[in-house]
């Protein structure tokens, strides 16, 4: 660091000054330690007069941050403003923030049919001024949708508890057993908590499709609707499937998987309270044996604290006796 003749280099650190501003005290530096010769110091530093004047005005020896650049001191002492009456402004500004869609054409006509004369112009000055006015969310929307061949539609919060089969979350992990990767599909159902865990070799949509299959063998119950996220393997063939079977199909918002957390916590308690205990080799068949052996002691035997300590199959005998169905087995 340079060292400095009227000012203690420590004092300077502390300062934490911007490049310009240490520029600008090293002239100071300078000037003071040269018998305080603005011309010589001038032209040793290559700058005129009057910059060199203007900063040594400004300069404080105890308060450095003097020589910082105060972008207040450009600002006009007296603004120009709108000559439009606050009340036309706001009229304008409640126009828009009730319909985002509105173009300042249609404003404009909707205020001319109250008697109200302003020009298109101001119109776009209130909408530029003010980011809610600004319809970005739409834009960005249209984007994102140009490049979709689905609908993604998105799941009632409701459905998660509207009864049995009425949202079920399926999602996917990659699973890594002594170096080697393989692709767990699982699937919950939101009122019951009744799981499916399997294992394919390939995460593609061809297996998402199959799994599903799985899924409406092992569960009880119609399944009405299925939540996924926007992966690839919930696309063509699954879809494809969703339609056939008459299955409404959501998707998850974008980086949002609080959407589909009971799959999300299905998949952790498939991993720390079963694989992580067990030895499991580099076997497909192997962990296919031990996705089979976690449905049964996830739906038989684990006690869930959000069904009052049952399990999900005593859940869902218990709501079917009371909805006056039958009991049946899994």
């Amino acid at each position: 660091m340079r060292a400095y003749k009227i000012i203690p280099s420590i004092k300077v650190k502390s300062a934490n000054l911007s490049k310009e501003a240490l520029k600008r005290l090293a002239w100071m530096d300078w000037y003071f330690s040269h018998k305080q010769n603005a011309e010589l110091t001038c032209r040793h530093f290559g700058i005129s007069k009057s910059v060199f004047y203007r900063w040594k005005t400004r300069f404080k020896k105890y308060d450095l941050t003097s020589l910082e650049f105060n972008t207040k001191l450009r600002r006009p002492h007296k603004l120009r403003e709108m000559t439009t009456p606050s009340h036309v402004l706001k009229k304008i500004y409640e126009i828009r923030v009730h319909d985002l869609t509105k173009s300042k054409y249609e404003i404009h006509e909707e205020l001319k049919r109250e008697n109200i004369v302003v020009a298109h112009k101001v119109i776009q000055k209130v909408i530029n001024r003010h980011l809610e006015l600004q319809n970005t969310e739409h834009i960005k929307r249209v984007k994102i949708s140009k490049s979709h061949k689905i609908v993604r539609t998105k799941a009632d919060r409701a459905l998660k508890d509207a009864g049995l089969g009425a949202l079920v979350q399926i999602d996917t992990k990659h699973l890594y057993i002594l170096g080697q990767r393989f692709y767990v599909f699982v699937a919950i159902d939101c009122k019951s908590r009744l799981g499916f865990v399997d294992c394919y070799h390939a995460c593609s949509s061809q297996s998402a499709a199959d799994f599903l299959d799985k899924v409406m063998n092992y569960f009880p119950f119609k399944i009405q609707a299925v939540n996924t996220d926007n992966g690839a393997e919930y696309l063509l063939h699954f879809h494809a499937k969703c339609e056939e079977l008459g299955m409404s199909h959501y998707f998850n918002h974008p980086h949002t998987p609080k959407m589909n957390s009971r799959a999300e916590r299905l998949i952790k308690t498939f991993e720390y309270e079963y694989i992580h205990f067990k030895d499991v080799l580099p076997e497909f068949e192997d962990v296919k044996r031990h996705c089979k052996e976690f449905n049964d002691f996830y739906n038989y035997k684990r006690f869930h604290h959000s069904l009052h300590y049952k399990t999900p199959f005593e859940y869902v005998t218990n709501y079917q006796l009371e909805k006056g169905g039958q009991p049946f087995s899994i």
